[in-house]
């Protein structure tokens, strides 16, 4: 290469990567699960959009523990009215009965077409007089200023029913001090659902930062304290652990490399030249994925970035091998066979994930085959233009003797070494342990302690519960809200058979035009309606000509067009439907939360299927098993094509089947250690060891690779020898200190790979060249 054309290349670069980062930068981060569901699976997709927007997503419950009943009672009271004005929340509810007047006014109005209790026998004689009677007791308790101003206009009660309907949604908790409490009395309760989704983490952290702020006024000199749970608080509490431990870890680690690198190397510049490779490929994979999918997942780069940790390598080979008297571009040219070999094997390993079916995967290969493309790149084409070319690191590779005994062949070693995979293979097989871990909950960020809180305190409000949800799906907003109703019959029949403990849905709040036309023919005539009513007043202490607002209520009510959806406005009702009922791709779609579900199978099996709409029982536990299932299916075979691929790579690069089996069978070997040992220590694989198995995948094909190479002398078998002890010793602490964590995923994949990459240089030290000598 002459200088021309050298000096450019750092500009190109530079180019490149302004160009990269600048895509990366405007490239929406999503944390989307639905890149990860396969295409066309209607359940699949109902699932996940509930789980990222869904009404139960969110829903804050707000516990007040400590100081004494009456204490917790007014902090209850007063929290609330602070957070009512908040437009960040749909609705405060703590079993204080008290709406804006103007929604007071509208529910009063439409109270007939929307109460449940209204059928034709509530306006006869009987009927009246035993609401009338009611309405009397109700006057003469904690209720009597609120009967006393509706009295007139609402003797059968019709507009606290709502109230009472809104108040709750499923099953009111018990009362104290006219608020809701815990059943022992231990706790006072509040519900809140916020606007925003329970996934919207920015706005969640707002959310729960501006009650945090509420209570420190409400509840102060009390001695109450205040619990909160929900979907946005645990997730808003998991990134922040995530983040925390990530952030602490990623720190120690690289520092821990530093170290390593000026110790072997004795020189800053290795430091900066090693970055150059890592940056280059971050910036290629994120601009690659923009360009190709508008966005980039969250776990997409997070597995990406576990894969390209194979990049960093890359230089360290570099380094290792310089020689006195030889160029930078002489070395790189003598590895560039082997090195181009390695990034070939992991860039057409990851090609065999681009499948439209599973965006995610498909992110996930689209990223590590472009970032390995431009950290090769870098590697070869720019490290040589930035330094002079007898540049060595001032800190010389010096190996001693012991490298060639720890290099000498061993075949009886290595014969033992394959028959112990061999025997560990058949033990597997033979007792079977289980394998994978479905089961996304015991991956949670979320310490157990908090999740047992959260259950407490859904149980206690009686609040949907988020893993279990019927989504009916129809062509317009009517046929959904009539298959809710049936839907809902069946849910109540259930319910008093004891199957669950309550169901929410936006039929409950607005039902459908049919039923609010069956209320309004329930509505007797004026005459047959003024008879009733002078009957059940008989012996009763109510003036004459009090209820005259009642008789022409009914009247106006029954000559009324019933109330549609597109009238109910931003009042608490229209929040409330809307929030269960909404239009989208698919057309409308209903949600029916559930809660104190007792036997999810067979509520799913009696299921009834209304005409024109498709009702779905969502599990989200079986269901998020299933996905995950399905998705390392698809993962497995897809592997099993990158791995063919591979082969195929290696055999055609090597030119010979002999150094192609010599470079293989070892990670083959060291992937067999991995997840026997993995087993072994009571571990059941998910996703992320999977994706670490990636890893090891990529590192056991490069250690196999330069341990099976021809060197020209000892010299050079000593300094590949130490190159590899560089790349495994970063890689060990990289993962080791990962493997500390207390979150599980990120344990998953220190464990995992830091076990394949001992594993990986193991197999391939005792193996590779052994078996290369004897096929030759």
């Amino acid at each position: 290469m002459n200088f021309a054309p050298r000096r450019w290349i750092p500009l190109l670069w530079l180019l490149a990567v302004l160009a990269s980062g600048w895509i990366a930068w405007t490239t929406p981060v999503v944390a989307d699960l639905t890149l990860f569901a396969p295409r066309a699976d209607p359940a699949a997709e109902l699932l996940l959009e509930q789980l990222r927007s869904g009404p139960t997503t969110r829903l804050i419950l707000l516990g007040l523990d400590g100081g004494s009943e009456a204490d917790r009672a007014a902090a209850s009271r007063r929290l609330a009215e602070r957070l009512r004005p908040d437009p960040a929340f749909a609705r405060v509810v703590n079993g204080a009965e008290t709406l804006p007047d103007a929604d007071l006014q509208a529910l009063l109005a439409q109270r007939y077409w929307l109460s449940p209790a209204v059928a034709p026998e509530r306006f006869t004689a009987g009927g009246l007089r035993a609401a009338l009677q009611q309405r009397l007791a109700e006057l003469q308790s904690p209720l009597g200023v609120f009967q006393k101003r509706w009295l007139a206009e609402d003797p059968t009660g019709e507009l606290l029913s709502l109230l009472r309907l809104l108040q709750g949604g499923l099953r009111e908790p018990a009362k104290r001090l006219g608020v809701w409490f815990s059943p022992d009395g231990a706790r006072a309760l509040l519900l809140v659902e916020t606007r925003a989704s329970g996934y919207d983490l920015k706005a969640q952290r707002a959310v729960v930062a501006a009650i945090r702020q509420a209570f420190a006024g409400a509840g102060a000199a009390t001695g109450v304290s205040l619990t909160l749970s929900g979907p946005g608080v645990l997730a808003t509490l998991s990134e922040d652990r995530v983040r925390a431990q990530a952030e602490w870890l990623s720190g120690l680690s690289l520092a821990a490399v530093a170290l390593l690198l000026l110790a072997v190397y004795g020189s800053a510049r290795t430091l900066w030249l090693g970055a150059l490779p890592m940056l280059s490929a971050l910036l290629a994979g994120a601009a690659a994925v923009g360009l190709l999918f508008g966005q980039l997942y969250l776990i997409t780069l997070a597995f990406s970035v576990t894969l390209l940790g194979e990049t960093l390598d890359y230089p360290t080979y570099l380094f290792s091998h310089r020689r006195a008297g030889e160029t930078v571009e002489e070395t790189l040219r003598q590895l560039w066979p082997t090195l181009r070999l390695c990034a070939a094997t992991t860039a057409l390993g990851c090609l065999a994930m681009l499948d439209s079916g599973f965006p995610g995967l498909g992110q996930l290969g689209v990223f590590t085959v472009a970032g390995v493309i431009a950290a090769m790149a870098t590697t070869r084409w720019l490290l040589p233009v930035l330094v002079p070319p007898h540049w060595r690191p001032p800190r010389p590779t010096v190996v001693g003797d012991w490298a060639d005994k720890l290099l000498r062949p061993r075949p009886r070693l290595a014969l033992a070494f394959g028959g112990l995979g061999v025997l560990l293979l058949i033990g597997l097989l033979a007792k079977a342990p289980p394998l994978w871990e479905n089961d996304l909950a015991a991956l949670s960020p979320v310490p157990r302690e908090l999740l047992r809180v959260d259950q407490a305190l859904r149980g206690a409000l009686g609040a949907p519960e988020v893993g279990h949800l019927i989504a009916i799906t129809a062509p317009d907003a009517e046929t959904a809200l009539r298959a809710s109703e049936s839907v809902g019959a069946y849910l109540e029949r259930q319910r008093q058979a004891g199957m669950l403990a309550g169901y929410d849905g936006a039929m409950r709040y607005l039902p459908s035009l049919a039923t609010q036309r069956q209320r309004q023919a329930a509505l007797p005539e004026a005459e047959t309606l003024a008879a009733n009513l002078d009957i059940a007043l008989e012996g009763l202490p109510f003036k004459p000509g009090l209820f005259a607002p009642f008789l022409d209520a009914i009247a106006a009510a029954r000559a009324a067009s019933p109330l549609r959806l597109e009238e109910v406005g931003e009042s608490v009702l229209g929040v409330r439907v809307r929030s269960l009922l909404s239009v989208g791709a698919r057309g409308w779609t209903a949600l029916l939360p559930l809660s104190g579900v007792r036997d999810a199978r067979a509520l799913a099996a009696g299921l009834p299927q209304p005409d024109n709409a498709r009702a779905y029982y969502l599990d989200l536990r079986a269901e998020t098993n299933r996905l995950v299932a399905e998705f390392r299916a698809a993962a497995l075979w897809r592997l099993a094509w990158g791995s063919a691929l591979i082969v195929a790579v290696v055999g055609w690069g090597l030119r010979a089947w002999r150094p192609a089996v010599a470079a293989l069978l070892p990670v083959l070997l060291a992937l067999l250690f991995t997840v026997a040992t993995l087993l072994a220590l009571g571990e059941r694989l998910s996703l992320f060891h999977l994706v670490s198995l990636l890893l090891v995948l990529g590192i056991g094909v490069d250690y196999g690779l330069f341990f099976s190479r021809p060197a020209a002398d000892a010299d050079l078998r000593r300094r590949t020898l130490h190159a590899l002890m560089v790349c495994c010793a970063s890689a060990l602490i990289v993962f080791a200190m990962l493997s500390t964590s207390a979150l599980p995923a990120l344990r998953a994949i220190g464990l995992t790979v830091s076990l394949g990459a001992a594993a990986s240089f193991i197999a391939a030290l005792i193996v590779a060249r052994p078996l290369l000598n004897r096929l030759d």
